[in-house]
């Protein structure tokens, strides 16, 4: 059954805003050591779920989802699939940015999952948005906007930013790297996707 609220999947990255006004039918996930951010800010999470070695114990949560520390997939990935199975198609995933390197790609990735299985998922961060473009997108006016390729390379068209054309993004060069949306910003896919990458200046 499809949900009408929005997954939260916290997790254990820099610090980011978590401005989360909580409807009815939304989930908050803290993916292991996210778990604390939460705490820190009074919030419980409807699940727990993780190894919780970065965590140090099992968090207080509704409901907790013990995986084994031994595993192929990491917590946010595994966080991920549970909003999937429980119905859940629009997904933000905050704190995900920052601290280690290998982590960051890996969530990238996990939104890069999300997307080829259908959901509406983002990754927000301190002045950042990460998205996947697979159709049409459109993004407000001001700050940058970065396009990378995500399997080989991926043909669109852009209206209204600094630089508008019909552009081959490849693995090869930085091409996509800071445009400047204007009012009307729009990224129409002709072939492949591109991982999108809004920022504040």
């Amino acid at each position: 059954m499809e949900r009408r609220g929005i997954c939260y999947i916290i997790c254990a990255g820099e610090r980011s805003p978590l401005d989360i006004a909580k409807g009815e039918d939304d989930l908050v996930i803290a993916a292991d050591g996210g778990a604390g951010y939460l705490q820190e800010v009074g919030m419980v999470p409807d699940v727990a779920l993780g190894d919780f070695d970065s965590y140090g114990r099992v968090p207080d949560a509704r409901e907790v989802v013990r995986l084994d520390p031994i595993k192929d997939v990491t917590d946010t990935y595994a966080a991920a699939e549970l909003a999937l199975e429980r119905g859940y198609s629009k997904i933000d995933i905050r704190c995900a940015l920052g601290g280690r390197l290998s982590h960051t790609l890996a969530n990238i990735q996990t939104l890069a999952m999300l997307s080829e299985r259908g959901a509406d998922a983002r990754i927000t961060g301190n002045g950042t948005v990460i998205t996947v473009v697979k159709g049409e997108a459109t993004f407000g006016e001001g700050g940058y906007l970065s396009l990378f390729p995500l399997d080989g390379d991926a043909v669109a068209e852009i209206t209204g930013c600094k630089y508008s054309g019909t552009f081959r993004f490849t693995h090869e060069d930085s091409l996509g790297v800071s445009n400047e949306p204007c009012r009307g910003a729009r990224v129409k896919m002709l072939s492949g996707r591109l991982l999108a990458i809004a920022e504040e200046r």
